[in-house]
């Protein structure tokens, strides 16, 4: 690692020998200002944010494709950390009692599901703090033999190419006691700091310095992105969290890691700020269109289960759980097994959805259309971008 100083920070010697970069704490010091492109972005992001909050509230339900969201965001940022999968995975390994056979990418992306979801229910009640913070990532690398699930790290850390050492590599965060200190003004500055800044912009100071604080010794990257979609929610930019930046990230992966590190080097925090509005802009574009698809299927649905016994409430289920199996729909909906059985051949024959396997037993259910509203062009995109991309972890 080269020497920097920098409005950000500056690198000191560790006694070890190597360079470790030390940040200087939240907000930027001297303050930096939006240019006149920075506060077109701003007004350009909100106002296409608040196109989506009040197209979230038109939705009947908006609470049933949350979920949905989550699963996207859960699989794009582990993309950015090169763990693979698709949502027909993710979807199918929810739809299974026996998670054996399963590949570990999928099962990576499950408990970050399940970390996103904790951190969505906690956070009216508790601040966004460090606690919080950890417990998720206890949940994100639960069962991992490396990476010290729920703590921040004990030893020093570094980025760069497998193998290499702290004298070799890319960026090397603060050591352990400089981390806990820069960790306990960004706990701070999100929950305590009193200032006229947008929250769009805090948003995205907070999620550079995080990243650059490098608090754990593994799953920062998908921490860092999980705190983002926090932070609008803490922020309450969002009635119901259906934002979700890590597809534009993954798109723009190799800009994202050179505005992180030219943050750190130049103090260029005004680049990474409009980097990450435009980024809101297109994401909220986006979900505005995805969720006006969701409005026309809704009514649809309704016509089509409507005086069907529990139609109603099954298309509620497939919403949440839109690959499934009759063991699934007796969970949620109570009844015997055969009435399970018989609810699903009724939405199947209607076109609601579609049995997968070919089996006589343990068939699985699709609700296509659903599915492939929310998986329109995402995975080609995502293909797209992963090929592009340069690959740093």
């Amino acid at each position: 690692m080269n020497p920097i100083e920098s409005s950000a920070g500056r690198t000191k010697k560790e006694p070890e020998g190597y360079l470790a970069f030390h940040p200087n704490p939240l907000p930027p010091h001297p303050a930096f200002a939006l240019d006149e492109e920075g506060v077109l972005a701003l007004a350009n992001a909100d106002h296409y944010l608040g196109q989506l909050a009040g197209k979230a509230l038109s939705i009947p339900n908006p609470d049933l494709f949350v979920g949905m969201y989550v699963r996207r965001e859960a699989i794009l940022s582990s993309e950015i950390e090169n763990i693979s999968c698709t949502l027909d995975e993710v979807l199918q390994y929810e739809a299974e009692e026996d998670h054996q056979g399963h590949n570990k990418d999928v099962e990576q992306v499950v408990k970050y599901i399940q970390a996103f979801n904790q951190g969505l229910q906690r956070l009216p009640q508790e601040k966004l703090n460090a606690s919080l913070l950890k417990d998720l990532h206890g949940i994100l690398l639960a069962g991992e033999d490396k990476g010290n699930p729920g703590i921040f790290r004990p030893k020093q850390n570094w980025i760069g190419k497998e193998g290499s050492s702290a004298f070799e590599a890319q960026y090397v965060p603060p050591p352990e006691q400089p981390m806990f200190q820069s960790m306990a003004n960004l706990e701070y500055f999100i929950n305590e700091y009193q200032s006229p800044m947008p929250p769009l912009v805090r948003c995205a100071l907070v999620h550079a310095q995080f990243e650059t604080i490098h608090p754990f010794t593994d799953g920062n990257g998908r921490m860092g992105r999980l705190l983002i979609a926090l932070m609008l929610s803490h922020m309450n930019k969002l009635a119901k969290p259906l934002l979700y930046l890590s597809l534009y990230l993954l798109q723009n992966r190799r800009e994202y890691y050179e505005l992180l590190m030219r943050v750190r080097s130049h103090g260029d925090w005004l680049a990474w700020v409009k980097f990450m509005l435009l980024g809101v802009e297109l994401t909220a574009k986006d979900a505005v269109a995805v969720c006006e698809k969701l409005q026309v299927l809704q009514r649809d649905m309704e016509k089509q289960a409507a005086g069907l016994p529990k139609g109603a409430e099954l298309m509620n289920v497939l919403y949440q759980y839109p690959v499934i199996t009759a063991n699934g729909v007796r969970r949620h909906l109570g009844g015997t097994l055969a009435t399970a059985i018989s609810r699903l051949r009724r939405f199947e024959a209607l076109g609601i959805v579609r049995e997968t396997t070919g089996q006589k037993r343990n068939r699985v259910y699709r609700f296509d259309r659903y599915v492939e509203i929310l998986d329109a062009g995402w995975s080609e995109r995502k293909a797209a971008a992963a090929a592009a991309s340069a690959t740093p972890r």
